[in-house]
């Protein structure tokens, strides 16, 4: 059985792969934590879909994480493992225990996420 740890550092090592980047290839990554914290998770998620900003990528490796079946906090097939799945989901169905805990693995993840995901 794995702990959450490993199942984070999995999850984030298999988001740097897909080359997650903002624009002009900035660490988009390294920004999301502090809007989050900010502005929290929703309003972070709703920043994604404008593709331009490059948050988009990030927002669906953190969705994917989300969706795990060994974290669960998304639940799938329901809701689709991405930024608009995720959206869905938190505007509509989650309660305020479900944001903070979806909020706070959120972060939990992008801790190890911004250590593997680098700068194109």
């Amino acid at each position: 059985m794995k702990n959450r740890e490993q199942i984070r550092a999995k999850n984030a090592l298999a988001a740097a792969e897909q080359k997650i980047a903002g624009a002009n290839g900035g660490e988009v990554i390294k920004k999301i934590p502090p809007h989050i914290l900010n502005n929290g998770l929703l309003a972070i998620g709703a920043y994604a879909f404008d593709e331009k900003t490059g948050y988009k990528g990030a927002i669906d490796a953190l969705a994917r994480h989300l969706a795990d079946k060994e974290i669960g906090l998304l639940p799938t097939p329901k809701y689709s493992a991405d930024t608009a799945g995720l959206m869905k989901y938190l505007s509509s169905e989650a309660d305020s225990n479900a944001l903070k805990l979806c909020t706070a693995e959120a972060l939990a993840w992008l801790n190890y996420a911004r250590r593997f995901i680098k700068k194109s």
